[in-house]
C-alpha cells in the first residue's frame, strides 16, 4: 500500500511539475515575437490611441397618418409640414462612425454623414473612455466635420502626413470602427489617384482608391501609409463598392478642416457669372464644333470672372484641365475649392481656344440680392405691419414675394406675387435677409426647399440648382 501511494505522489508530482512549467514551453521566444512585430503591427500599435469611435445621437420624425397610414413615402414627404403634432411620430437613432485625433488633442475630424443631424456627439478611445465632444463644422460637399472634445481632456493626436506623392501599389493601413467593433485593421494597397465618384447626386474629386475594406463604421478613420502617417480619411460614401475603397486626401482634409475651424463652415467661393446647358442649337449658333461644355450668358461687374476678361458668349470647356460637361459639374469642381484659389479656365471664343487664370473670392450676404434674383427669379420686401399681425396668431413669421421675373424659376413653379415664404431649407424667415443668408450657406450643395404660404394653405417646392 505504502509503495502504490509512492507511485502516485510521485506521478502526481511529475505532473505538477509539467503543468506548471506547461506556459514557458508554449509561449513564444521574445526573440521570435520582435520577428513576428511587422510594420503593419507597429503602426496600429503607434496609432491606435489616436483613432477614436464616434457615437452619436438625433431625434427623427415620421409622418404618421391620420387615415390609418398608408406607410406611404410620397404620403411622409407631401404631409409633413401640415400634420398636427399627435400625428407625428418621433424617435432616437444611433449612429456609429470613425475619426483621428489631432491639432493638438483636442480636436477630431471625421465624415460630415456620421455627424449629419446629431443632438449629441461621443468619442471612445481604444481604451474604452468615453467623452462629450461638440461640431466646430461640417462640410458636406467634401463629407468632413470637425469636432472639439469638451473639457479639460487631451489625447494622443495623430501624425499627418501627405497625399502629394503618393505610389500606386503602395501598401496602406485602414483602421475604424466598422458595426461598432472597436479599431478594427484591414490592410491593402492604393488602387488608383484623383479618382472622381459620383455618388448621392454630388460628385466627390480627386479620391484615393484603395483595395483595403473600407465600411461604414470605418467612415472618418484614417488610411495610413506604412510609416504610420495618415494619408487619407476613409470614406463609405460608395455603397455598391465590391472590395474598393475610398479615402479623402489628407492634404485636402488639411485644407478643409483649417476652413472649418476658422469659418465652422467651408465658405462658398464667388465667380461671378450666369451659365447655361450647351444644346447643339446653341453650339451651331456660335459655330462650336464640340459637344460638351457650358454657355456664359452674364457676367457681374466687378467680380472675378469679369477682371479675368471672361465675356458673356464664351463657351468654357475645362477648368484646370477638369472637362466641363454641364453646369452641374462646373459648380462641384468649383466647390473643391476655398476663396483665394487660382483656378484656369479654357474657353472658346470666336472658335478659337483661349486659356483665362482667375482668383476665387468669397461669396458674401453682399451678393444675397443678385443671388436670389439670379437663382429664384422673384424679388423680397420684409411684411408690412397689417401682414405681420396677420400671422402673428399662428404663431409664425415670413416674408413677401414682391415681384416676379419672367421666364424664370418663380414663374415656371407657380410662384406669384403676394406668396408669404415661410421657411428655406428649414430655417424660419422673419426678414429678407434672413432668405439671403440661407442662399449663401446652401450654394455650394445647391438644393432649396422653400415653405409658402398662400390663401390659407401651404405648400412646399424644393428644387436642386445643379441637378444634371
Amino acid at each position: 500500500m505504502v509503495k502504490i501511494l509512492r507511485y502516485y505522489v510521485t506521478g502526481l508530482s511529475v505532473f505538477l511539475i509539467f503543468t506548471l512549467s506547461a506556459p514557458s514551453l508554449w509561449a513564444a521566444p521574445t526573440g521570435e515575437l520582435e520577428r513576428r512585430r511587422t510594420p503593419v503591427v507597429r503602426v496600429v500599435e503607434k496609432v491606435s490611441p489616436s483613432v477614436v469611435n464616434i457615437s452619436t445621437e438625433k431625434v427623427v420624425q415620421r409622418s404618421v397618418s391620420p387615415f390609418g397610414g398608408f406607410g406611404s413615402p410620397f404620403f411622409d414627404s407631401f404631409f409633413k409640414d401640415f400634420l398636427a403634432p399627435e400625428f407625428i411620430q418621433r424617435f432616437k437613432l444611433q449612429t456609429l462612425g470613425s475619426g483621428i485625433v489631432f491639432s493638438g488633442g483636442k480636436r477630431v475630424v471625421t465624415n460630415e454623414h456620421v455627424i449629419d443631424q446629431a443632438q449629441e456627439i461621443s468619442v471612445i478611445t481604444n481604451k474604452g473612455k468615453r467623452f462629450s465632444a461638440t461640431l466646430v463644422g461640417a462640410d458636406p460637399v467634401t463629407d468632413l466635420a470637425v469636432l472639439k472634445i469638451k473639457g479639460k481632456t487631451t489625447l494622443p493626436p495623430i501624425q499627418l502626413g501627405t497625399s502629394s506623392d503618393l505610389m500606386i501599389g503602395e501598401t496602406v493601413i485602414a483602421i475604424g470602427n466598422p458595426f461598432g467593433l472597436s479599431n478594427t485593421v484591414t490592410t491593402g494597397v492604393i488602387s488608383s489617384l484623383h479618382r472622381s465618384l459620383h455618388s448621392k447626386g454630388r460628385i466627390y474629386k480627386d479620391l484615393i482608391q484603395t483595395d483595403a475594406s473600407i465600411n461604414p463604421g470605418n467612415s472618418g478613420g484614417p488610411l495610413l501609409n506604412i510609416l504610420g502617417k495618415v494619408i487619407g480619411i476613409n470614406t463609405a460614401i460608395y455603397g455598391n463598392a465590391q472590395g474598393i475603397g475610398f479615402a479623402i486626401p489628407i492634404d485636402k482634409v488639411r485644407r478643409i478642416s483649417s476652413a472649418l475651424i476658422e469659418y465652422g463652415e467651408v465658405p462658398p467661393v464667388w465667380i461671378g457669372i450666369d451659365c447655361q446647358a450647351l444644346t447643339p442649337a446653341i453650339a451651331r449658333h456660335f459655330n462650336f464644333k464640340g459637344d460638351k461644355g457650358i454657355l456664359v450668358t452674364a457676367i457681374e461687374p466687378g467680380s472675378p470672372a469679369a477682371r479675368a476678361d471672361l465675356k458673356a458668349g464664351d463657351i468654357v470647356v475645362s477648368l484646370n484641365h477638369d472637362p466641363v460637361l454641364s453646369t452641374f459639374m462646373f459648380q462641384q469642381i468649383l466647390n473643391q475649392h476655398l476663396p483665394g484659389d487660382h483656378i484656369d479656365l479654357t474657353i472658346i471664343r470666336n472658335g478659337k481656344t483661349r486659356k483665362l487664370a482667375l482668383t476665387l473670392k468669397r461669396l458674401t450676404p453682399n451678393h444675397g440680392a443678385f443671388l436670389v434674383r439670379r437663382i429664384f427669379g422673384f424679388e423680397l420686401r420684409d411684411l408690412n405691419r397689417k401682414e405681420r399681425h396677420l400671422l402673428s396668431g399662428s404663431g409664425v413669421t415670413g416674408i413677401a414675394v414682391s415681384g416676379i421675373i419672367p421666364h424664370s424659376f418663380a414663374s415656371s413653379n407657380g410662384l406669384r406675387k403676394g406668396d408669404i415664404l415661410l421657411r428655406l431649407n428649414g430655417k424660419p424667415l422673419k426678414q429678407v435677409r434672413d432668405f439671403r443668408k440661407v442662399v449663401i450657406r446652401s450654394i455650394r450643395t445647391g438644393r432649396f426647399e422653400i415653405v409658402l404660404l398662400r390663401g390659407g394653405y401651404t405648400y412646399k417646392i424644393v428644387f436642386d440648382l445643379y441637378q444634371s
